[in-house]
């Protein structure tokens, strides 16, 4: 499960050039501000180093309404905190997928994708040479996905923890 507003995204633009950090905005179509970025990580080595800019399908002339783009974009965090995940514009070496890809696991809203085509990724500023620098551990991306899905069960425990306690308080009175 991930939160993948693919449909929503106007254009954003996310920093590497601080080697463990990836920094930047996007707007989405349902926010009335720009969502700012300050994750812990790197790109993958295509882009590692780099500032790229993205653009998506989310111009006034998709077909959803705002209101189904306010709707999807509900809860969505302003300041997007936490850790990146996998990030590619999927060119060689291509060490994930042959695609731009951006995943983040957030503080507030878990796990978000992006996936773009080709042609909505602009790279603004080099990347370091590729040669210079270490695929992503995937072990790492493994235990970021595990910590993840161990959030979920563990929210989805406590809802069904306080729905009990709920219905044991209703039938005590």
């Amino acid at each position: 499960m991930a939160w993948r507003p693919n449909a929503q995204l106007i254009e954003g633009e996310l920093d590497n050039t601080t080697p463990g950090k990836v920094t930047g905005w996007m707007r989405f179509r349902g926010l009335k501000k720009k969502v700012t970025f300050d994750l812990n990580g790197n790109f993958h080595r295509d882009i590692r180093g780099a500032k790229v800019r993205l653009t998506g399908a989310g111009s006034a002339h998709h077909e959803a309404t705002e209101e189904e783009a306010s709707e999807y974009m509900r809860g969505f965090a302003l300041c997007q905190t936490g850790n990146v995940g996998d990030m590619t514009a999927g060119l060689p070496p291509a060490d994930y997928v042959k695609y731009p890809y951006f995943e983040w696991y957030g503080d507030r809203n878990g796990r978000v994708v992006l996936e773009l085509d080709p042609e909505n990724i602009e790279i603004l500023t080099p990347p370091i040479p590729a040669c210079e620098s270490d695929p992503i551990d995937r072990q790492e991306q493994e235990n970021l996905m595990t910590n993840f899905m161990t959030g979920l069960v563990d929210a989805m425990n406590d809802q069904v923890a306080k729905a009990k306690k709920s219905k044991q308080n209703k039938e005590q009175n």
